[in-house]
């Protein structure tokens, strides 16, 4: 393999990507100490409305501790990892992204650092506002707003008073896909992907259906959920085609939505093959060239093989093979000799099955030598 370059990649050192001046050189990891993990930069409390991003950072020493792990947790609970979400961990630099937030991610959000000298860990509270879910803030007189705020912080932090669940601080809505899928087109035996966002409380609960029947989970039909609802139909057959629908239910009501899923069935390159011209026979003298060509085409993009009298036959200076990305080729008997002689095949394979073509070089003596040596 050869390699070139043309041009330069410029690194940008992590000390000064994340603030050199956050740093002190005691807070280097250094193994002939015993440095327990400290938090130099707290987490700070986020408050937004539903789907918007959140950020939250920290900052860690020893920087550079081999035997350091950082979690993120949730309500004391580890954090799933999700396709919205992104964890970094660099330099002592910690941060948690969501790409949308929910109402349900609200809570206390800490970050714990634990090394075989100790754990440390900051944390700070997440509201998330559903604007379609909470009182509207313009309902509320000004001091109730904030003590309204205040108190569902408070039971982010501490867990509800006795008496008072959930249903008592969210108005029931009824569902709404407010992220729609959209029709697919795949060839057969791809992976065919569907998403839907959903919003309403209680919390719906989703369905997906294909040309009409529930859909289960299984080796095929997979089903996801990281605040996006995902169906992967996997090794797509011909008989999917139809309609993919989702359906989100609570005591509310129902919201459902229709897409088409189409599936393009692959060309059997077999039939091509038997269509396409079949290889020529030739004739040639000791010494001189001989070429065989195809045409094949075929999805998956068929492997070939050639054979002279059932013997596989690799490539060499004597024997160059060609194959074409546009399913053309060639093989090209150098030099030959009357050993040559034979049933030329060239056999075209993919998952689907096979096919082949064959053609007879026939090799006579160099007329010359053979005058000569009469």
């Amino acid at each position: 393999m050869k390699l070139s370059w043309k041009g330069f990649i410029k690194l940008e050192p992590l000390h000064l990507r994340y603030g050199q001046e956050q740093w002190e050189e005691g807070d280097l990891y250094d193994k002939e100490k015993q440095q327990k993990p400290h938090f130099k930069k707290k987490l700070t409390s986020v408050r937004l409305k539903q789907f918007g991003p959140v950020h939250f950072e920290c900052r860690l020493t020893p920087i550079g501790d081999p035997t350091m792990v950082v979690e993120w947790l949730h309500d004391g609970k580890p954090l799933a990892a999700a396709n919205r979400l992104r964890m970094v961990n660099e330099f002592g630099y910690c941060s948690l992204d969501y790409e949308a937030a929910y109402a349900r991610d609200s809570g206390v959000i800490t970050c714990r650092a634990t090394n075989k000298y100790g754990i440390d860990q900051t944390s700070a509270t997440l509201i998330v506002k559903d604007e379609k879910s909470l009182v509207q803030e313009s309902q509320l007189p000004d001091g109730r707003r904030v003590q309204r705020i205040e108190e569902i912080e408070r039971i982010a932090h501490e867990g509800a008073p006795s008496g008072v669940t959930r249903d008592d601080l969210m108005e029931k809505t009824k569902p709404e896909i407010v992220l729609l899928p959209e029709p697919v087109r795949v060839l057969e035996g791809e992976t065919a992907k569907f998403r839907c966002r959903v919003t309403g409380y209680p919390t719906p609960k989703v369905n997906w259906y294909l040309n009409g029947l529930l859909i289960r989970k299984s080796k095929r039909f997979r089903i996801l959920y990281d605040g996006i609802h995902y169906l992967e139909i996997v090794d797509s057959k011909s008989y999917d085609s139809g309609e993919v629908k989702v359906v989100a239910e609570n005591p509310e009501g129902t919201a459902e939505h229709v897409v088409k899923f189409e599936i393009q069935q692959r060309e059997d390159f077999r039939t091509v093959l038997r269509r396409a011209p079949e290889m020529k026979s030739i004739q040639r003298t000791v010494g001189a060239q001989a070429v065989f060509e195809y045409k094949v085409t075929g999805a998956p993009h068929p492997d070939i093989q050639w054979f002279r009298d059932s013997n596989h036959i690799q490539p060499s200076k004597h024997c160059i093979i060609v194959n074409n990305v546009d399913g053309s080729g060639f093989i090209k008997i150098m030099s030959i000799q009357q050993k040559d002689s034979g049933l030329y095949s060239c056999r075209a394979m993919n998952p689907l099955g096979e096919a082949s073509c064959s053609a007879e070089l026939v090799v006579f003596p160099d007329t010359d030598s053979l005058y000569s040596w009469l």
